[in-house]
């Protein structure tokens, strides 16, 4: 199986965890959930800072890899180094999270040591927009990345995806819901991100 044929499977695992709806429980293990521990460090300043701003409020999840706001009655599910590393493509240290609150949703991975990350985005990117019908290829610069970026529709609801290379790890940023362009809070959680 080539390359991009087992990247496209791990795409669509991806989708479709990103596109669940998870039921808000109040106690967290009900989920089987667990969340980064907030450590005193810069990246978690500037994250709270970027919270403050947005007057969203919640919690810092971490990672070795980056920091995100979880906003207040938003579940968070930890994407394994197993689902993203998929017939050993991803290495070990592959990390990623989950964030959804009714049918809205952030997801943020990054696949570490990807042979020609950029090429590998790019490719993935054009997958979906085959795959999913989604709008033209965009390329927009975050967080000091370049991204590649492809808007679609999932099981009625609206989605963007984002595939990027930071220095041979890729970045993967999917937003999903109604009009989650404008939702306040998967703003605030975009608006928050740090990588390490």
């Amino acid at each position: 199986m080539s390359t991009v044929k087992k990247w496209l499977l791990v795409l669509i695992v991806i989708i479709a965890i990103a596109s669940m709806a998870f039921p808000a429980c109040s106690d967290p293990k009900e989920m089987g959930q667990t969340r980064g521990e907030v450590k005193a460090s810069e990246t978690v300043a500037a994250a709270k800072e970027t919270v403050a701003e947005s007057k969203v409020k919640g919690t810092i999840y971490e990672t070795d890899k980056f920091s995100i706001l979880v906003p207040d009655g938003w579940v968070t599910e930890d994407v394994s180094a197993e689902d993203l590393a998929a017939e050993d493509l991803a290495a070990e240290g592959s990390v990623g999270v989950l964030i959804t609150k009714d049918k809205d949703s952030m997801m943020l991975s990054v696949l570490v040591d990807i042979p020609d990350a950029a090429t590998f985005s790019k490719e993935q990117v054009e997958g979906i927009i085959k795959i999913l019908n989604g709008t033209a290829i965009e390329e927009v610069t975050m967080f000091g990345i370049k991204f590649f970026k492809t808007s679609d529709t999932v099981d009625g609801r609206d989605q963007t995806v984002f595939y990027g290379d930071r220095n041979g790890d890729v970045v993967i940023i999917a937003m999903t819901g109604k009009d989650h362009q404008n939702n306040v809070a998967i703003k605030a959680m975009l608006d928050s991100i740090k990588f390490k």
